[in-house]
This record gives C-alpha cells, structure tokens and sequence, in this order.
C-alpha cells in the first residue's frame, strides 16, 4: 500500500492530467479491457484513482456546486454536506472571528465559512484534497489532541460510519460524544454534525446551551446539527429548517393531540418539522390532531395553505385489502395511483403496481396511505392538492 506522501503524489499528477480524466470520462469504468488499454500508458494506481475521481465527480452533480472540479473520492464526496447546506450554516458563522473546521474531509463545509476559516483533519489525503477544494489552511492531526480550540468557534463533523459504510452509535464514532463533549466545552460556540436521527436528550452534554436544527434539502432530512453557546439561538430547543421552500421554525417541543377520528383532510408534513418534532405546534395553531400516537400525519376538518405542509383532501376510507381499495379506485375513477405508507405496514412500491389502472383513461391522480391505527389496517384514498 502507498504510504500517505505517495498518494498526494499520484492525485496531484491524476488532477493535472486531462489526457487520463477525458479518457476515464468516456469508457466503461467496469471494463477490464478498456482499462488495460488505459495502464498500457498510466500506471495501474494512477489509473485507480482517475476512475475514482470521475466517479465522486458524478456524484457531487446536484449536491456541489463546483462538482466538475472538485478534487475527493466518492467516499469523501458522499460525507460532504451538499453545498445548499454548508451556505445555510456558514451563514451563522459569518460573524466569528476565528473559526476551525474540525474533520473537514474535503471540505465541503470549509469551502462556504470565511477566508479565516482553517481546517484540521487527520487522514494527509483528505487535507490536500481540503487544500485543493478551499485554497484555506488545513493542519493535519487527530482533532482528539488539536490545541487550537481555544478562543475559537468551531465546526466538528465526526466519523459516523465505519469502514464498511454501517453507521456508528454515538459513543462509537470518531470522536466519540464524551469527547465532543470536551472538545465543544473548549470553544467559545460552533456546531456539531450529527446524524438525523439524533434526539435532544442524546446531545445534552455538547455545551452549556444548545439547539438542535434539522435540515431538509431536496425533500430529505440530511442533517442533524448541534448549534451551541455562541452559535445556540435563546430560549430554543430544536429548530427545522426546508431548505427547498426556504423557511425555518424554532420552538419547543409540543406534540399535537391523539384523536382516532380522521377528518376531512389529511396533511403531511415537510420531514424537518416532523423530525424536529415540531409538526405538534402547527397543529394547535390550524386545530389538527395526530390519528395515532407518533404517527407524524395530521388530520382536519378545515383545509388551509402552507408549505410545511402537503394536503390530501380525504374521499373514502377502506380496510387496507387490495381488493378493497382497488374497488374503491375504480368507483374513484383513478387514473394514476400513488401509495404511501407509515411503519412499513405494506410495501409501497408493490401496492402501487398493483393497484395501477392500467384500462383507465382517467386524468385523476389519487394517493392511498396504508396505515396501522392499534389493531386497525386501514387505507386511506387521498387527492394531492396542487399548491
């Protein structure tokens, strides 16, 4: 195996060679004969790690915006926060007078902090690619053992899955939250990174007040962050934020209250405010209610416009058999059929092809969710509100 110095040597050499990268573009990256071709003129390494950058470059389209040249693997790209998200949180840093990137990879976080931001990752390879990506200073060392902190504000980002992609508990990533927690009672403010899944009570030693806000970007929560001290904004618990309609809500905890009953219209809504659990607070505010405990879908009686939310006007409910939603369908006159679904009551994808009508020459575009209310299987038939 390389050593560290003679990996930046071959990337260096792979990032300036047009010839190999246009070459790579163009063939089959599977194809064994094509790359024999290929290390008739480059070695077996340099042409390794070529189809590995054309490939992280792929997959930065739509996520990075300078995805044509970023310099990282595809490893390194996939941890990177996308760039609509790194803007979002620079944003809150723009004030800080000495900011660290703690485990900044490639630095897609770096990149939007401001020009005296510096970074500090342990793997050589990921802090040249930092270098080439931010043109900002990057210290290689363990961020355990990093004595900059101090006076500082910061952003840790953790190790969260393992080397064969499963992701780590948090007192099981690097570094663990005993110590983010001494990291983060060092600075003077920052965030922490985290996964989604996170909950309040599980970050509770990261500083001496915090928020915990969850982003949404393109329809998917994408990351939990940590803001604390300096950085924590007062008197707020979790904050959610969508970046796809450009909104943010901070509050507290207040989930909505559980009644069986279903309404007249049924709502969804957007996945930061259901994973910030802050749905519950808009449902005092419009009179909805949750049909089961945790459920995450609100009823009512009265429609109304936000784009929290997506509706679904209720037309019929139904025992959740196929036969008996697919009669209720075609009684519906559906044309195109969608299925959701909450806890995996059913496969979705399966029930969608299944209950297609496939004779109809209907514009009507229904969607059915299959729900588990206690010891009820019910399907609800559903029309999208266009917004």
């Amino acid at each position: 195996m390389l050593s560290a110095k003679d990996q930046i040597e071959v990337w260096k050499k792979v990032t300036s060679t047009s010839q190999l990268l246009d070459a790579v573009s163009n063939m089959n990256s599977t194809d064994v004969r094509e790359i024999s071709a290929l290390r008739k003129t480059w070695s077996a390494e340099e042409v390794r790690v070529a189809i590995e950058l054309v490939r992280a470059r792929k997959s930065a389209l739509g996520r990075l915006d300078h995805a044509d040249s970023v310099v990282g693997d595809v490893e390194g790209v996939q941890q990177s926060s996308s760039s609509a998200v790194a803007k979002w949180k620079a944003n809150r840093f723009k004030d800080c007078a000495q900011i660290v990137d703690l485990c900044c990879g490639i630095g897609g976080d770096l990149l939007h902090l401001s020009d005296k931001a510096t970074g500090v990752d342990i793997d050589p390879l990921r802090c040249w690619m930092a270098k080439q990506n931010t043109g900002k200073e990057v210290s290689c060392e363990d961020v355990r053992e990093f004595r900059g902190v101090a006076n500082a504000t910061i952003l840790l980002d953790p190790s969260r899955r393992d080397a064969t992609g499963k992701r780590l508990d948090l007192d099981k990533m690097q570094p663990n939250i005993a110590e983010v927690q001494t990291i983060s009672a060092n600075a003077v403010g920052g965030c922490v990174k985290l996964s989604p899944a996170i909950e309040c009570e599980d970050v509770a030693g990261i500083g001496d007040c915090r928020e915990v806000e969850f982003i949404e970007d393109r329809g998917r929560v994408t990351q939990g962050i940590v803001w604390f001290n300096s950085l924590a904004t007062a008197n707020t618990e979790v904050t959610a934020t969508s970046l796809t309609s450009g909104q943010t809500i901070s509050g507290s905890i207040n989930p909505p209250r559980v009644s069986s009953e279903f309404g007249s219209w049924l709502f969804e809504a957007n996945p930061a405010l259901e994973r910030a659990k802050l749905h519950g607070t808009l449902a005092h505010k419009f009179e909805l209610w949750e049909p089961a405990f945790g459920l995450g879908l609100l009823c009512g009686n009265t429609h109304f416009k936000s784009s929290w939310f997506t509706s679904f006007e209720v037309l019929e409910t139904t025992p959740l058999r196929l036969e008996k939603v697919a009669a209720a369908l075609g009684n519906l006159n559906a044309g195109e059929v969608e299925v959701k679904t909450r806890g995996g009551v059913i496969d979705p994808n399966d029930w969608q092809n299944k209950l297609q009508q496939p004779a109809s020459n209907s514009n009507e575009r229904l969607t059915v969710f299959a729900l588990r209310l206690a010891k009820k299987r019910i399907a609800l038939i559903t029309r999208r509100l266009k917004l």
